[in-house]
């Protein structure tokens, strides 16, 4: 994988700071945000840290059978977003290699997922307590997302809806992503979207549209990851991406 000089720069800040980087495809077009890593309180990140990204310990963008148990229901946060891949692949007619195993994941081959926080956690609410918690986020702000690496990804779906985490509203999506907010669209009774773009002439990087979402875990529908996969098409195809597959 030929990484980017912007990538290797970002796992330089990463390993400084102390900040969790992600998994999954640097070279992809779509970037997943999530909240935190779902690992226990003070347990570090050992996956997706700058150092083993650096070190090349792990095969980050290589699609694998997951051995939890709990990942094994269809409802983990990786399902969620293995579904929703699924669902962009199959409307922009994109095919890719079948899956070979139950419950295999193989978005991360052509997608990029990191946290909005630094600090993991088994559940947000716990999350919030961590009496790090915001100065955390704070520093992940400057450090991270205003990075060269995060700033080129013209797809990025944030699945974090609490506003202690990013607000749409505030305007902090359209300041770290550098969009202008577009429309909110309401899906059934899951959740609703926030959809933002760029503008041509003036914006870091065009085209790109950020979509802002609820967490897909416990109870987004169907019918809500379908209208995010409708959303990226319809971009997709106006503005000629390359969505490519191993």
């Amino acid at each position: 994988m030929n990484c980017t000089n912007d990538f290797k720069k970002l796992i330089d800040i990463c390993i400084e700071h102390n900040q969790y980087l992600g998994l999954g495809n640097p070279e992809a077009k779509i970037l997943f945000v999530g909240k935190e890593a779902g690992s226990p309180v003070d347990s570090g990140l050992k996956h997706g840290n700058g150092l083993n990204w650096r070190e090349n310990k792990y095969e980050y963008a290589k699609r694998f059978r997951p051995v939890e148990k709990n990942m094994n229901n269809n409802n983990h946060t990786w399902q969620k977003y293995q579904k929703l891949y699924e669902l962009i692949l199959n409307r922009l007619d994109i095919k890719e290699d079948q899956l070979k195993e139950d419950y295999e994941i193989s978005f991360v081959e052509n997608v990029f997922t990191t946290e909005l926080s630094n600090l993991p956690a088994p559940k947000s609410s716990e999350a919030k307590k961590l009496k790090d918690f915001e100065p955390n986020l704070l520093a992940r702000k400057e450090l991270f997302w205003k990075s060269d690496f995060i700033n080129q990804f013209p797809i990025v779906i944030i699945m974090a809806n609490d506003n202690k985490y990013i607000e749409t509203y505030a305007g902090e999506v359209r300041e770290l992503f550098d969009v202008d907010f577009f429309e909110e669209k309401i899906c059934s009774k899951s959740g609703k979207l926030w959809i933002h773009y760029a503008k041509e002439g003036r914006n870091k990087t065009f085209p790109k549209l950020v979509i802002h979402t609820r967490q897909l875990t416990n109870g987004a529908s169907i019918d809500l990851m379908n209208q995010i996969a409708a959303i990226v098409k319809v971009f997709v195809r106006k503005h000629d991406i390359k969505i490519k597959v191993k």
